[in-house]
């Protein structure tokens, strides 16, 4: 498509127009969310409250994945496209102060789902007063649960939430992105996300005579460095991997070596057959240097969800149209991040594309107990996505 061949050239202004007359709801909907934040399957306030903006707006919903809403509307059309909206908060305690902060002790909205689910609420306002310009059957999905696995997009998937979807869209407010900017990224756009938990045991005994015992806590340093190696020397630096151990325990004394130790983390990689190699030498590694410590090392490894893949001829429909619609000033170079999304369940299913939006960097990294987020980025977004609906084809491409 090219820039300024718009099928419906007058359809841009009504659409900026209804989504500034839905702009004060966004708000408030994102304000209300982020003062009663939910874990996740536990979103029952925000249920209850999609389910309500959905019935006054006239839109069918079904309830999926115990806390989950859909909406659906259906135009006859041969192309149907979902949009998805996560809605769980964190358990993270709120520090930033604001005058709709959480009430609720020790769960924040910390990573913006209370702004990508009104959004979602917003483009579903929009879309019903245009309903007469969709040339495609929409889903409204929003899900429960993305923090945590087991998450609720593999659960609505088998709930059917993805019956007759021919085409779906994604998007997560990113910090590490200037204002208003937008990535269209192609293949591998987040990272699997995987768990290990090592148990490191030897014989412990007292701090004064370690040549006595089989030292866990020694022989767990060594396991940790080693695993550092797995990354630098056997996976190409072509392809990005990580390894973090992020939690260790191990004895009660300050005297006594304990008998076993414990290891947790996560792998982070963007190409599934580099994550089965990371397990693989991370299972022989860590058998290796515990033998050599006279310990015996145990390793299991739970796998949550596989890399998020972008849809190459989606993704670049949508860049293109968003070039068209708004002179492609808005559009950025950007990269793949080493964070995990379930939404990668959904791609693997059917043709997905996971836009980046930028919101910039005034409050910090997601997940920490300041974040927040510039609400004008919220009718952009509704308008965004709005847009790119209503001038979605109406045919395969």
């Amino acid at each position: 498509m090219c820039e300024g061949k718009m099928k419906k050239p007058n359809l841009l202004k009504i659409i900026e127009e209804e989504t500034a007359a839905a702009g004060d709801d966004v708000i408030s909907w994102r304000r209300q969310f982020h003062k009663y934040p939910e874990l996740g399957f536990e979103e029952y306030k925000t249920s209850a409250k999609v389910k309500n903006v959905l019935k006054k707006a006239g839109i069918p919903f079904k309830i999926m994945a115990k806390t989950g809403v859909v909406g659906y509307m259906e135009k006859g059309a041969d192309i149907t496209v979902g949009l998805r909206a996560d809605m769980d908060a964190l358990p993270v305690e709120e520090k930033t102060g604001l005058p709709f902060a959480s009430v609720n002790k020790g769960v924040m909205h910390a990573c913006g789902h209370d702004g990508h689910t009104a959004v979602l609420l917003g483009v579903a306002k929009v879309l019903k007063k245009l309903e007469k310009h969709l040339n495609v059957n929409v889903r409204l999905i929003f899900q429960p649960c993305e923090e945590k696995p087991p998450g609720g997009a593999s659960v609505m998937i088998k709930e059917g939430v993805l019956k007759g979807v021919d085409y779906l869209m994604g998007f997560h407010f990113f910090p590490t992105m200037p204002m208003y900017k937008l990535w269209f990224g192609v293949g591998s756009v987040m990272a699997t996300t995987d768990f290990f938990h090592i148990t490191v045991k030897g014989k412990g005994g007292h701090g004064s005579a370690p040549e006595l015992t089989k030292d866990p806590v020694i022989c767990s340093a060594a396991i940790i460095e080693g695993l550092q190696t797995i990354v630098s020397r056997n996976i190409s630096p072509l392809k990005p991997a990580v390894i973090s151990v992020c939690k260790i325990s191990g004895g009660d004394a300050y005297n006594i070596i304990p008998e076993t130790v414990e290891l947790g983390g996560t792998v982070r990689t963007l190409d599934d057959m580099i994550r089965d190699r990371i397990k693989t030498e991370m299972e022989n590694k860590i058998s290796a240097i515990a033998r050599g410590f006279g310990c015996a090392a145990k390793m299991s490894y739970d796998s949550y969800s596989l890399a998020c893949i972008n849809d190459r001829k989606l993704t670049t429909l949508l860049e293109h149209l968003t070039r068209d619609m708004f002179s492609g000033r808005n559009i950025a170079d950007f990269h793949p991040v080493m964070g995990g999304e379930d939404f990668a369940f959904f791609s693997r299913k059917v043709p997905s594309s996971y836009l980046f939006v930028g919101i910039g960097d005034r409050y910090g990294t997601n997940h920490n107990n300041n974040f927040s987020i510039d609400e004008k980025v919220l009718p952009y977004t509704v308008n965004l996505f709005s847009a790119l609906i209503l001038h979605f084809p109406a045919a395969s491409f």
